[in-house]
């Protein structure tokens, strides 16, 4: 019985600030039993719901200019970088020309990008100049005028098409060309194009909606006007392309607007046939021949800033398939400095990937660090 009574009566003996914190710690105690789970499911839920992981896109775009003017060791130039940077992942603007008219290599360059597609996750799109044998086979009027090459869009002509926008063309006409296309790829197992880009980069909203009523989800045409990293193309393609200084080496993929194609459009935005808006990927390191490799790698350091600061953000590197040789070593000296920076900083928490367009736009709405007009 005493032993029962010491037992109760311990608490009575204890200093006064001894009991306060008895008092505490006993209050914590019940506090965390009752309370527990509820307390660590928000700290572990909170954990969870941090910070969206950022993303540099680094996406490497063949575009097919000239088909018939590839030669084998421009071939095996893409086949060369396709064996030494195995985590990149090719998006082939390819273009149904070759089947137009006189292409030596055709055949090795179809089997070439399916290879690309079917054992290297790359994706084959669509790039179309205005070429007279492609217009006739779509049963459209071949118009010489005007040239995104020339000293001004006035009295300028282009008698191979080549340079001509697609954008003089009507809506009937770009449709027709889009299902000649899109009957060329399904004729040629090249599988249903996504991702789009017209001669010169030539843009409007007009071909814009088009290319999204016919099943396109990206656009890969904002083009730097500004020769501040770079060499700029000839005067009239200022005046044709559809393109100003608000579109620069540090944009972002965006939305396209109803009313504007440049990036600071705002909603109503064109939808594409899956329900969500058309995508614009800006060309952000120009093409080949305009570009060095120091600015290559300034401007990706750019766009890694963006992720630094827990945004999303792509990089587009464009070679064109008839001088690949050419750059061939300009473009394996920036994909091995890419590789390094993979690795680099994965140690830091910033994913950098090979992505082609296509999974882009499927992260531009998966992420939450997104870019907004």
């Amino acid at each position: 019985m005493k032993n029962e009574e010491e037992n109760v009566n311990w608490f009575k003996v204890l200093p006064w600030w001894q009991k306060i914190l008895v008092l505490l710690v006993g209050f914590v105690i019940a506090a965390l039993f009752f309370l527990g789970p509820d307390v660590f499911g928000k700290i572990n839920e909170n954990k969870s719901q941090g910070p969206p992981e950022p993303i540099l896109h680094v996406s490497v775009v063949s575009h097919f200019d000239q088909p018939w003017a590839m030669g084998i060791d421009d071939l095996n130039a893409f086949r060369t970088l396709t064996k030494n940077h195995p985590k990149m992942r090719w998006t082939h603007l390819y273009n149904p020309v070759a089947y137009t008219q006189l292409t030596p290599h055709y055949k090795k360059m179809e089997s070439f990008v399916k290879k690309c597609r079917d054992d290297h996750g790359a994706e084959i799109g669509v790039h179309l100049h205005m070429y007279e044998s492609l217009l006739k086979k779509a049963g459209v009027k071949f118009r010489n005028s005007p040239s995104m090459n020339a000293k001004s869009a006035d009295t300028s002509q282009d008698d191979t098409g080549y340079s001509v926008p697609m954008t003089i063309y009507s809506r009937n006409e770009i449709d027709k060309i889009l299902n000649f296309t899109l009957n060329k790829f399904k004729e040629k197992n090249l599988g249903r194009p996504r991702s789009f880009c017209a001669g010169f980069y030539a843009a409007s909203i007009e071909l814009q909606k088009a290319i999204a009523t016919n099943g396109y989800y990206i656009s890969a045409a904002a083009f730097p006007p500004s020769n501040k990293f770079g060499a700029q193309y000839a005067p009239s393609w200022h005046e044709l392309s559809g393109w100003n200084k608000t579109v620069t080496v540090r944009s972002r993929p965006y939305k396209i607007s109803e009313e504007t194609i440049l990036p600071i459009g705002t909603a109503p935005y064109i939808k594409a046939k899956d329900g969500k808006p058309l995508i614009e990927f800006p060309q952000t390191c120009k093409i080949d021949w305009m570009v060095s490799v120091e600015h290559m790698k300034t401007i990706f350091r750019e766009h890694l800033k963006f992720c630094k600061q827990g945004q999303m953000s792509a990089v587009c590197l464009a070679i064109h398939e008839n001088n690949a040789a050419q750059h061939l070593e300009k473009y394996d000296t920036v994909l091995n400095y890419i590789y390094e920076q993979i690795l680099s900083n994965a140690e830091k928490g910033i994913r950098i990937e090979y992505s082609t367009l296509s999974a882009i736009r499927d992260n531009f709405f998966e992420s939450k660090a997104n870019p907004e007009p």
